[in-house]
């Protein structure tokens, strides 16, 4: 299987399981901040991170291996809105992202993947070291989203 293939049935995969694990936190605590052994983020601030993430950093990163120049991301004003998007809009916004993402995959030739180039966020790496980083990181806030619903509980049983 080619590369532009097993990461197009991952980057799919996790996007399904991040949004998956994110609709399994109650509604009532989607923004209330988790017990402290849980981390520091809720539900909605791990949506809101994941679409930053890939929207600012990892989209614009990946238009480098089809040749468009870096971009240098402005300083984010998401954050200073008066009414924040509800978390089922990023959700939808952050599924969009990704959809991009995925649709560059099969654009790119099979030498791009171990082609460097200095991105604007993690210096120079491969375009296989970036999209491994993205599952990785879509990995990682899928556990600690999951571990909301999981253990939540658990934490404020045993005192924590």
């Amino acid at each position: 299987m080619e590369l532009s293939q097993w990461f197009d049935y991952q980057l799919r995969s996790t996007l399904d399981g991040f949004i998956w694990a994110v609709q399994q936190v109650p509604k009532e605590r989607l923004y209330t901040l988790p017990p402290t052994p849980l981390g520091e983020w809720s539900a909605d601030q791990h949506v809101f991170h994941m679409l930053e993430y890939e929207e600012r950093f990892v989209l614009p990163s990946m238009y480098q291996w089809l040749g468009v120049p870096a971009i240098i991301p402005e300083e984010s004003e998401k954050g200073i809105e008066q009414s924040p998007p509800e978390i089922e809009e990023k959700l939808s916004q952050f599924e969009r992202i990704r959809e991009s993402e995925i649709s560059m995959l099969s654009k790119f030739d099979p030498t791009a993947w171990n082609t460097i180039q200095k991105t604007t966020f993690w210096g120079e790496v491969s375009l296989y070291w970036l999209v491994c980083k993205t599952y990785q990181h879509t990995a990682e806030h899928t556990h600690n989203v999951l571990s909301l619903t999981l253990f939540w509980d658990r934490t404020i049983k045993h005192g924590h």
